[in-house]
């Protein structure tokens, strides 16, 4: 393919027609192409939510000490190229282009090979899904640019991840909820097994799930694998006082889950690098689009999808409030089809109250009929608010209208889903 264009519009129908493969189909693709993932130190993250923020924290700490540090994320806001980051840097359009094209040669050798082969009951290689075509010219793209070390975040799950094929210098897994439940399970435990997936034979693990219930399937896994396992709440509080000064003196952020996730990446860290004395200035530099972020005056967009992120984004906008010195709250809400909107909605009608709702949808095939949730927001309201909640399917005049209908004691909080936070972005960056 010769353009950004058409690449990105391939890749984005990869889901309609392949399914979710094995992990060993990704490293059959991989060997093809020459083993990349082998060629390069790498740090492992998966979780429910955090994981993001703690991969792009390590990636400055990595960084901040003189490496060349690859940074894989999912999903990318506004374009694909986000999710291959080296030192600070998107991946440019053309050398994604050319990445395309060298991944999907091997894929179509691959499936060559097989078509020559005899046939088989058993399974043999298929086009790779949406994540694993991604994660493969990623692994590419590092290697072939030379990076010391690469932070690869799961996308969904850890154990059937395409990511891994991974084996790390040390794996992190961030706090655990209830999220994607249909593919990962109904109970913490079954939740907190499948991150677990991502712990290998002999490598440390670093954890901050929240959660005990987690925490005991984590250390038993580690333990059957030989894994030193290291809480993240026992080993900050045995640091000492000078050391979470200075870290905490270098830190940019003063939302709490937030410094959770300081003290997880700073926990990994200081496995990763044996515990030699680090310097933490590289954490000022700390910013992760689409979380608690001002986009205007005022605004603020949050990417959080499920109960745990909607629990910690009501703190944190309750803080704001009190910062800002604004009276009333506004929401902007959309949300996917697969998520558990009704207990969503009910925890932000009750834990903020908001005056005004302006009810949208996201561009996708997992949109949530407006009308649908504009009457759960009028269900969990209270009865003389259900006139402030309104709903218009186009999101450019849903936000248009929240932003107009706004006066200077309100503060306007865009938030249900990261599929919205890019599609919001990407128009502010049009207008």
């Amino acid at each position: 393919m010769d353009s950004y264009e058409q690449v990105e519009s391939y890749i984005g129908e990869i889901p309609r027609f392949t399914k979710k493969t094995k992990v060993d189909n990704t490293k059959i693709l991989l060997e093809r192409l020459g083993n990349p993932d082998k060629k390069y130190k790498a740090v492992h993250i998966a979780g429910t939510n955090g994981k993001g923020s703690v991969a792009k924290m390590m990636s400055l700490l990595l960084e901040g000490s003189g490496n060349k540090t690859g940074l894989f994320t999912s999903p990318h806001l506004v374009k694909i190229n986000e999710r291959f980051c080296i030192n600070g840097v998107d991946i440019p359009d053309d050398r994604l282009v050319e990445l395309f094209n060298r991944v999907m040669a091997a894929v179509e050798e691959c499936l060559e090979d097989v078509k020559c082969s005899e046939s088989s009951d058993e399974w043999t290689f298929q086009h790779p899904a949406y994540f694993e075509f991604i994660f493969c010219m990623a692994a590419l793209y590092f290697a072939e640019e030379g990076c010391d070390y690469v932070v690869f975040e799961t996308g969904l799950g850890g154990r059937l991840d395409a990511t891994n094929v991974i084996i790390p210098e040390v794996s992190i897994i961030t706090s655990i909820g209830f999220d994607h439940m249909q593919y990962l399970g109904n109970t913490i435990e079954e939740i907190a097994g499948e991150k677990a997936g991502i712990i290998k034979q002999g490598v440390p693990v670093v954890y901050n799930t929240g959660d005990d219930r987690a925490d005991r399937v984590i250390e038993a896994k580690a333990d059957s694998l030989g894994s030193d396992f290291f809480r993240v709440p026992d080993y900050w509080d045995g640091l000492s006082e000078e050391t979470k000064k200075e870290v905490m003196a270098n830190v940019s952020v003063e939302i709490p889950y937030q410094i959770e996730n300081v003290h997880t990446a700073v926990t990994a860290w200081n496995v990763l690098k044996g515990n030699e004395v680090s310097d933490y200035d590289a954490l000022k530099r700390f910013y992760w689009p689409g979380r608690m972020e001002y986009i205007l005056p005022n605004v603020i967009i949050d990417g959080a999808h499920n109960e745990d992120a909607i629990k910690e984004f009501i703190k944190a906008i309750k803080c704001e409030q009190v910062a800002k010195s604004k009276s009333k709250l506004s929401l902007m809400f959309a949300v996917s089809s697969d998520k558990d909107y009704e207990s969503i909605i009910k925890m932000l009608c009750e834990g903020l109250e908001p005056e005004d709702v302006y009810v949208t949808e996201i561009a996708s095939d997992r949109k949530t009929d407006v009308g649908e949730v504009v009457k759960l927001f009028q269900k969990y309201l209270p009865e003389e608010k259900n006139y402030n909640v309104v709903g218009n399917s186009n999101l450019e005049r849903t936000f248009d209208l929240s932003t107009r209908e706004m006066d200077d004691n309100t503060l306007l909080a865009i938030v249900g889903s990261l599929y919205m936070v890019g599609e919001v972005k990407e128009l502010l960056e049009k207008k």
